[in-house]
């Protein structure tokens, strides 16, 4: 198997420009050994850019995972230099817009004899990816970075343009079929990792993807390609059966439709020829009957001179009756001034109806207006400005009245009003007190509300309590309250109650009272209540009870129904104000009636003598109305009579022209027929009378024929024969397929031009002997010629078509052989194919199971489901399961049933290393795992690095695995070499030079310079 231009030589060296953080140091790689990759970030081993520079070496080898047969391409130019992405200012650095990758390829034990350079540009912009490659050592091997830069492209441009690969094509041509590398990594660029063989564990990679992965490892690629090449030639074959056979089928329909034009051209040739037998006999048949027809008409225009003459003397003799008659502008001049004075008289009797009606209807009015009067005086007394001044007086006194009424109910709603309010406690202005109080919480009671004197005791105590009618009584405790609340009424007497008032809780102011007892001293006549120490005296003998709630009660009830008994006294006095108002007002409207009428008696008698002179008026315009009609009448009667006799005439004129007209009109036509008969056309086509005649079969001299028996003439008309030979050569037409109204369908543009003209002729040529001769000679002779063309084709078409059709079938059968030969060699391709990737499956199990018992493990298996494709559009199937047993004793599980993480880490990287062993040619090979350590413990860390040591050491390939720093002890026991990554800060732009580290024969580290590496097997 091929391995490309690379063949056996193996990675040693790698070099990047602008490829992320990483400066353009060399880093050196001993091959065929694990090769742990681990690195120090500004806080730990994050940020190195391990992962970036594993993906950049990834892409150098092929890897399949960069997907440069579809987007990988374009993702190609996440790996270069941004300044965002390396966590530095990008003021003080600009975006990489083109970066390479450069390795060196050798043989480890010769490397200036076997060396050979590869170069990738990358891109920001199309085209991504480009590849030139060389022998030697080409490598950029400045001191100062800036200058290996520079050294770069000029290496790139140097080497030979003729060696430039594109994308999908370097991996090919550089590494073979075979993919060179194969690598798990976290992410590539900005694109995150997908699917894998090394992490089955995640559950993402199915059995058809796991099958083409391990198909692609082992390099049987190539044979699917070429199950693919033969199916491509079967299906190609089949395709030209399949064309060989359409063309079979179109050419029979062809050769079916020149077999029927074949016939169709000789029913048109039967056709033509008889439409031409029926063209020669209308000839004859139409030279007779054109002599009849002339006779005939010479005859009728003898008649039509005759009718021509009459018509003529008629219409002379009505003109002269028109002469006689009188000037019509006169008689219409004498009717429009006998219409005139007509309308006139009829406006002005129109006029003198309107002044008779206008005064009628004043009259009346009058009359009306009289009587509505007198209606209304009737019963009127007195003076009117007497009663004027009486009716003032009286609405005078009812507004009065009306106004006593308004104050009376105003006096009786403030007595129902206070007695409502004394009722609840609420009168006057103690009333006004205990209402604010309440408001604010506090309860009060009037002192006179609450307290009732006996009879007897009203002498003593009514002068006493005469000054504190407007008292409320409250507690004391509510005395600041209630002083408060009482701020906006000035004036509010409070006596302060004390709040135990057990002692007395009958008389809560008996305590007042005591003491207004002692302070105020009774004299009598009068009975006088007197307070030495403020020199007062307060004089009694009140004749109704001030105090307790029922005396105010009553008092108001008392004042109530003499306010009422007011109100009732009111109502009388208004109610007779009104109707002396009333009796008033009635006795000056008959008074004012009274005036009016004898204001209108005295108009009447003018009006009367107004009518009697209107009405003589228009008696006489209506005479002089009926005068003026009359005389219309008789100017519009000879108006009119003088035009029916004009009209009569008229009639007879244009009768007599229409006679005329007529005449002149068929005595033209019968000039027109007898030219439109053309004998001369008749006589050139269908020669003399008698050879008319004997074309006819009709006698020229004798009724019997040569042979005794009588000729059968023929009989059918001009038009009939000569409709019969246009049918005729209609159907010779149609025969070969020709539309006889547009020409369609005609084989050359002569015939179509002659049928179109045909059709146009036969449109309007109306009955034109000559139109008719060229609307069927013309299509007829091209016809002929057309005919005449295929004559001998016609005659030899069968013969050929019949050869051609057993050629064509040759031809199948030699293409159906073909297909059932490729056919027959699919199947044993196909058959050849699945026993080799069965064997390539195979010894995959078989390394996957000795790799897994090398581990101390229980055992893999492959389970496996071969399919080719059912159908040349369909692809082979290879669907594969690892199972692999978690226990000594338990049953094989497959690889998507969960278990212990690290356990199932382990199992894909033996299925990994398997597949990598079973191929041919691994040495050289490399794989790249990206965070080795996931996922695994002290004990299987230890089983993996060893798995992947003892592959590289027995079979040559290269792993380089990422380690932690917790893993790198570890690893020392196992790897061949150490690359350390190192970002110091974020300040800075790019990472430290990697520094590369092996092992000397005594296990110690030893850092390493890519000089030496490339010297010669020092380390190997």
């Amino acid at each position: 198997m091929s391995l490309g231009i690379i063949d056996d030589r193996q990675l040693l060296c790698v070099q990047t420009f602008d490829i992320a953080r990483h400066p353009s140091t060399a880093v050196g790689l001993i091959p065929g050994c694990f090769v742990a990759v681990s690195g120090k970030g500004p806080r730990d081993a994050n940020e190195s850019g391990k992962t970036s520079w594993l993906a950049s070496v990834a892409l150098l080898l092929g890897d399949p995972e960069w997907r440069m047969h579809s987007s990988g391409p374009a993702t190609v130019a996440d790996l270069l230099f941004e300044p965002q992405t390396a966590g530095v200012a990008a003021q003080g650095y600009a975006p990489a817009t083109t970066g390479y990758i450069a390795g060196l390829f050798a043989a480890p034990d010769d490397v200036a004899g076997t060396a050979h350079t590869v170069w990738m540009k990358l891109s920001a912009t199309p085209t991504y990816v480009e590849v030139r490659h060389a022998p030697g050592i080409h490598l950029a091997t400045a001191q100062d970075d800036d200058e290996r830069h520079h050294q770069a492209a000029e290496i790139y441009r140097g080497l030979p343009s003729a060696s430039s690969l594109g994308a999908t094509r370097y991996a090919t041509a550089l590494y073979g079929p075979v993919p060179r590398c194969l690598a798990f990594l976290t992410s590539r660029g900005k694109r995150r990792g997908g699917p894998s063989l090394l992490k089955l564990d995640t559950g993402l990679f199915t059995p058809a993807g796991i099958g083409t992965a391990l198909i692609g490892l082992t390099g049987r690629a190539s044979l699917l390609d070429t199950d693919a090449s033969l199916r491509h030639d079967v299906s190609e074959a089949e395709r030209e059966l399949q064309t060989g056979r359409t063309e079979d089928v179109d050419s029979h329909a062809i050769e079916e439709r020149a077999l029927r034009a074949v016939t169709q051209r000789s029913s048109a040739r039967e056709e033509l020829a008889r439409a031409q037998d029926l063209w020669a006999l209308h000839y004859a048949r139409g030279l007779l009957d054109a002599f009849e027809r002339v006779e005939q008409l010479h005859t009728a225009l003898d008649d039509q001179a005759e009718t021509l003459e009459r018509a003529r003397d008629e219409r002379s003799s009505a003109e002269a009756v028109q002469h006689a008659l009188e000037d019509p502008a006169r008689l219409e001049h004498r009717r429009d001034e006998a219409e005139l004075a007509q309308q006139t008289a009829e406006r002005l009797l129109d006029l003198a109806h309107e002044d008779e009606c206008g005064a009628r209807h004043r009259l009346a009015s009058l009359n009306r207006a009289l009587q509505e009067a007198e209606d209304a005086a009737a019963g009127a007394r007195g003076d009117l400005d007497d009663a004027r001044h009486e009716a003032q007086r009286a609405h005078q006194r009812t507004v009065a009245c009306e106004v006593g009424l308004a104050e009376a109910g105003m006096r009786l709603q403030h007595a129902r009003d206070d007695l409502s309010r004394a009722v609840e406690g609420r009168y006057g202005p103690a009333g006004r007190t205990t209402d604010t109080l309440s408001t604010a919480g506090i309860s009060a009671t009037g002192l006179l509300d609450g307290l009732a004197l006996p009879h007897e005791e009203r002498s003593a105590w009514g002068p006493r309590l005469a000054l504190y009618g407007d008292a409320v009584c409250i507690r004391a405790s509510d005395v600041p309250a209630a002083r408060r609340a009482l701020a906006d009424q000035p004036g509010a007497v409070l006596i302060a109650v004390p709040d135990d008032t057990n002692e007395h809780a009958d008389d809560p102011v008996r305590g007042f009272l005591n003491a207004l007892a002692t302070r105020m001293r009774l004299e009598h006549s009068p009975d006088t209540a007197v307070d030495d120490a403020l020199g007062l005296y307060v004089v009694g003998g009140f004749t109704e009870p001030f105090t307790g709630r029922a005396a105010f009660v009553d008092r108001l009830r008392t004042g109530v129904a003499r306010a009422e008994q007011d109100l009732t006294a009111v109502h009388r006095l208004c109610d007779r104000a009104r109707e002396a108002e009333a009796q008033s007002e009635e006795l000056l409207r008959r008074l004012e009636a009274a005036a009016s009428a004898a204001h209108l008696r005295s108009q009447r008698p003018a009006l009367e003598r107004e009518l009697a002179t209107l009405q003589r008026k228009t008696a006489a315009r209506k005479q002089a109305r009926d005068a003026a009609e009359s005389a219309l009448r008789q100017a519009a009667v000879a108006h009119a009579t003088r035009a029916l006799q004009h009209a009569q005439a008229q009639s007879v004129i244009d009768k007599a022209r229409s006679v005329e007209r007529q005449a002149a009109e068929q005595h033209a036509a019968l000039e027109k027929q007898i030219a439109a008969l053309d004998i001369t056309h008749w006589q050139e086509h269908g020669g003399s009378r008698e050879a008319a005649l004997r074309a006819l079969r009709r006698s020229t001299t004798s009724p019997v024929a040569g042979n005794g028996q009588p000729p059968h003439p023929e009989r059918r008309s001009e038009s009939t024969l000569r409709q019969r030979a246009g049918r005729r050569l209609d159907h010779a037409l149609e025969s070969v397929g020709i539309d006889i109204d547009t020409g369609a369908g005609a084989p050359t543009a002569a015939l179509q031009d002659a049928v179109r003209r045909r059709s146009n002729l036969s449109d309007d040529s109306a009955g034109r002997p000559s139109a008719d001769a060229t609307a069927f000679a013309s299509p007829a002779r091209a016809l002929q010629d057309w005919l005449d063309r295929f004559a001998d084709s016609d005659a030899s078409a069968a013969q050929r078509i019949a050869a051609e059709r057993a050629e064509r079938a040759d031809r199948i059968a030699f293409g159906e052989q073909k297909v059932a030969d490729l056919r027959e060699s699919l199947r044993t391709i196909q058959g050849s194919i699945a026993l080799r990737l069965e064997q390539a499956l195979d010894d995959i199990e078989d390394a996957l199971a000795t790799l897994n018992r090398d581990a101390g493990l229980y055992g893999a298996e492959l389970h496996r489901a071969l399919t080719p494709p059912p159908s040349l559009q369909d692809v082979w199937r290879c669907e594969v399961t690892p199972y692999w047993r978690r226990t000594p004793h338990g049953p094989l599980l497959p690889y998507d049933n969960v278990t212990n993480s690290a356990q199932e880490k382990l199992f894909s990287i033996h299925l990994v290393l398997a597949a990598l062993l079973a191929s041919p040619h691994p040495r050289g090979r490399v794989l790249i795992l990206d965070e080795l350590g996931d996922s695994l413990g002290t004990h299987h860390r230890q089983e993996v690095l060893a798995a992947l040591a003892k592959c590289t050491q027995e079979y040559g390939i290269t792993v380089l695995g990422t380690c932690q720093e917790s893993l790198l002890d570890d690893a020392a026991e196992h790897c061949g070499e150490l690359l350390y990554f190192t970002y110091p800060s974020h300040t800075e732009a790019l990472n430290a030079p990697t520094r590369m580290f092996g092992y000397d024969a005594n296990g110690e580290r030893v850092e390493l310079t890519t000089d030496t590496l490339l010297a010669g097997r020092v380390w190997w």
